[in-house]
């Protein structure tokens, strides 16, 4: 159960169960069985920190309530406007760059190229245009259990984020 604890820690996205019994040398059954055991010891411990399930994988996070104060020591990967537009871009989806552009300017368009670099996005021509996803990269990043547009525009009005006007 600790070494599971210790790859959960260490990795920088979610894992599945699988990839964990490879690292630490078990079979998928007993490792399966040890993160119950630990998820069930951070449920009951109730601390700053919870292992969630994302659709197969699983992280290690801060629960909702302590995230503003791991924002304010943790290292910020992507500027403000970038998070916006990766916002916008989450909430509207599926959005043409030609009406991000109108909604947010032309800074857009080398905000869209950060965004696929990184891997939050994709896009797929459609005329003289792109239309814009997010990827699973994006849900498992920001620890978004969510699989259809519609349940990540719920995500973002539950959790007071953009909001359609």
């Amino acid at each position: 159960m600790r070494r599971v604890e210790a790859v959960l820690f260490s990795v920088d996205k979610p894992m599945r169960v699988g990839g964990i019994a490879k690292i630490i040398g078990l079979n998928v059954e007993d490792v399966s069985k040890a993160m119950k055991k630990l998820r069930n010891e951070y449920e009951k411990r109730a601390g700053a920190i919870e292992i969630v399930r994302l659709g197969n994988k699983y992280v290690m996070q801060l629960r909702d309530e302590y995230v503003e104060y791991g924002y304010k020591v943790g290292k910020k990967e992507m500027s403000d406007e970038l998070l916006k537009t990766l916002a916008v871009i989450a909430y509207y989806q599926p959005i043409t760059k030609k009406k991000l552009r109108d909604m947010l300017g032309t800074k857009v368009y080398t905000q869209v190229e950060e965004l696929k670099k990184r891997g939050m996005i994709y896009s797929k021509k459609s005329g003289r245009t792109e239309i814009l996803r997010t990827t699973k990269r994006f849900n498992e990043y920001f620890g978004i259990d969510a699989s259809k547009p519609e349940e990540l525009k719920k995500f973002f009005e539950n959790s007071g984020g953009v909001r359609d006007e």
